[in-house]
């Protein structure tokens, strides 16, 4: 059989499998266990009681998640270690979100995952946790050190964040595709850094950033991202 010119990279169903269902969900991430994928990315928010939840966007049907009780919010927004239940054995991106408006919201919610993770039966390498908010995973890897961290980022140019991780310990980069090329791999290569892009649904571009050399794909379509790789090695 023909091969591919590098080894596939891990797959990630960016907020679990969400083309037949509801993103960030329980079901959304059952169905990426079923499909085989590598790991799933998700969001987190901490609500005013202190409850760890997933869901991508500050507010739910109307009510901001910051501001709400978790009795408060819809039930399908689950808690965080409902999820981690459901993901079995796969590799999860956990990322750190939190609104403008509370800037410290980040870093308690960022030791409160601390706190959670570090409960928890499974080793802390089968986390990796990012932010937008570089501050609030610098935080994190300062408090726990062993637990895997990454720096999510779309601005260019790319060499300041790719130093950043460096000197501040981080294990990966997490770019926009878009703006992903040899150069920005290469760098991040040679500075034992991991890079998995986001969100990549295109095929064509897959095939180019597993030619380039990417550790993992983030992606909306992780079904056919797996067919059309697999289909090539």
């Amino acid at each position: 059989m023909r091969q591919l010119v590098r080894p596939r990279p891990a797959i990630f169903a960016h907020r679990g499998v969400s083309q037949n269902t509801q993103e960030n969900t329980i079901r959304a991430f059952e169905l990426a266990v079923n499909m085989g994928v590598d790991g799933v990315e998700l969001d987190i928010w901490r609500t005013r009681d202190g409850h760890i939840v997933v869901h991508h966007d500050p507010h739910v049907d109307g009510i901001s998640i910051e501001k709400a009780n978790v009795s408060e919010l819809p039930n399908f927004v689950p808690m965080l270690p409902a999820v981690l239940d459901v993901c079995g054995s796969l590799r999860v991106n956990i990322e750190i979100k939190s609104s403008d408006e509370n800037p410290r919201a980040a870093f308690q919610l960022g030791e409160a995952l601390i706190d959670l993770l570090k409960i928890r039966s499974e080793p802390l390498e089968r986390w990796l946790v990012s932010s937008f908010n570089h501050d609030a995973v610098d935080r994190v890897n300062q408090s726990a050190p062993e637990l895997p961290t990454a720096l999510l980022f779309w601005e260019t140019p790319w060499r300041s964040t790719i130093e950043q991780a460096l000197e501040r310990g981080h294990q990966a980069v997490h770019p926009h595709e878009s703006i992903v090329d040899r150069d920005l791999v290469e760098a991040a290569k040679q500075n034992g850094l991991q890079v998995n892009p986001w969100t990549v649904n295109d095929l064509e571009r897959a095939n180019q950033l597993v030619a380039m050399g990417v550790d993992g794909l983030i992606t909306d379509v992780p079904s056919d991202i797996l067919k059309h790789l697999d289909a090539k090695s």
